[in-house]
C-alpha cells in the first residue's frame, strides 16, 4: 500500500528509542524521519497512540516558510476559530512559535480561538519542506491515568511504554500477558476494549493486577498459573519477561514460557533485557523485528515482535 501523501503524523522524538518509530509504523503505516514526521497510510488509530502526537491532512507544502505562507493565503480553507501550533524540532523556520502563528493568522480571513479552537493547524518544518496541515486525529493520552495505579513494582513498565507495546499488534482483539506482574500491559489492553488475559505464578502479582484493574473499572481474566504450561489462547502475547538476574539464572523457565507461548498465540511481543532472537527461534517463532530502547547507561530493553511458525 502506498502512503497517502496528503496525510502526515508527528511523533515524539526520544533518543535511542526505537519503539517510537515502531508504534508509528504499526498504527499509521509510516515511519518517522529524524524530525518526528511520517507520511501515513491511515489516521484511524492515532487516538490510541502513545508516541504519535497528531495526524494531519495536508493543506499546503512549500520549500520555504515564506512560500508556505503565500500558499496558505491562496488556499480555500475553512479556518473559523482556529489555532496554529508549530512542530519545528530542528529550528528551521528561524522564528518563535508565536511569530509563526501570527504570520499565518495574518493571512487567514478568520478569527483565532486559542482556548477552544474549532480548527487546529500545525506548521511542520522538515529538512526539505515546510507543511501546513489541519489536525484531524490526535492521541487522547488516556494511558497517562494508569500511572496512578494503586500497585506497582520497581520493574513495572510505565503506562506510555505499555500502551505502545500493545499498539504493535493493533489488529488483535485479545491479548495474553503470561508474566503480568502488576498488570501494566493488561491495563492498556483492557482500556482499549480488548479481551485481556493476565497470568502470573506469584499470588502477590495476581492480587496487584486485580486491584489495579478494579481501580479503573476494567475487566480482564487474571489467573495464578505457571506460564510454562498454562494454555490460554489469544490473538497475541504481549509481555515483559523476567529481567535482571532472573532471566539469566532461570533461562530454562523463560525458554519454556516462550515455547508454550508459541502454541497459545500466533503473534508475540516479548520485552527482554537482551536479544533473545535465538531463544524465540528455538521456541517455534520467526522474529519479525527487534527494537531497542535504551533506558539508561548499561540497561537496554529489547522488544521482539515475532510470529509463531505453523506446526
Amino acid at each position: 500500500m502506498v502512503p497517502d501523501a496528503d496525510l502526515i503524523v508527528t511523533t515524539a522524538r526520544i533518543a535511542h528509542h526505537d519503539l517510537v518509530a515502531a508504534e508509528c509504523a504499526s498504527l499509521t503505516g509510516g515511519r518517522p524521519d529524524a524530525d518526528g514526521v511520517a507520511t501515513a497510510h491511515s489516521l484511524d488509530t492515532v487516538a490510541r497512540a502513545a508516541y504519535v502526537h497528531d495526524g494531519m491532512r495536508v493543506i499546503a507544502r512549500a520549500r520555504s516558510f515564506d512560500a508556505l505562507v503565500d500558499r496558505v493565503a491562496a488556499s480555500d480553507v475553512d479556518a473559523d476559530r482556529f489555532r496554529v501550533d508549530v512542530h519545528d524540532p530542528g529550528h528551521r523556520i528561524g522564528a518563535t512559535s508565536l511569530e509563526v502563528a501570527v504570520r499565518l493568522a495574518d493571512v487567514l480571513p478568520y478569527f483565532p480561538d486559542l482556548d477552544d479552537p474549532r480548527h487546529r493547524f500545525v506548521v511542520v518544518a522538515q529538512e526539505d519542506q515546510f507543511v501546513f496541515g489541519e489536525v484531524v486525529a490526535r492521541s487522547d493520552g488516556a494511558y497517562r491515568r494508569h500511572d496512578t495505579k494503586p500497585w506497582s513494582t520497581s520493574s513495572s513498565l510505565d503506562a506510555r511504554f505499555s500502551r505502545a507495546l500493545v499498539n504493535l499488534v493493533p489488529t488483535s482483539t485479545s491479548i495474553l500477558d503470561p508474566c503480568c506482574g502488576a498488570g501494566s500491559i493488561v491495563l492498556e489492553a483492557a482500556s482499549l476494549g480488548l479481551v485481556a488475559f493476565a497470568v502470573d505464578w506469584k499470588p502477590a502479582m495476581v492480587g496487584m493486577t486485580r486491584t489495579n484493574l478494579a481501580h479503573f473499572g476494567y475487566d480482564a481474566d487474571v489467573t495464578r498459573a505457571d506460564s510454562r504450561t498454562h494454555r490460554q489462547h489469544a490473538d497475541a502475547i504481549v509481555t515483559d519477561l523476567p529481567y535482571g538476574h532472573a532471566i539469566h539464572t532461570d533461562e530454562a523457565s523463560v525458554r519454556a514460557i516462550l515455547e508454550n507461548g508459541a502454541t497459545c498465540a500466533p503473534l508475540g511481543v516479548y520485552v527482554a533485557p537482551q536479544d533473545i532472537s535465538s531463544w524465540l527461534d528455538a521456541a517455534g517463532y520467526e522474529t519479525v523485528a527487534v527494537h531497542t530502547v535504551q533506558k539508561r547507561a548499561g540497561f537496554t530493553r529489547w522488544i521482539h515482535v515475532a510470529e509463531a511458525r505453523r506446526r
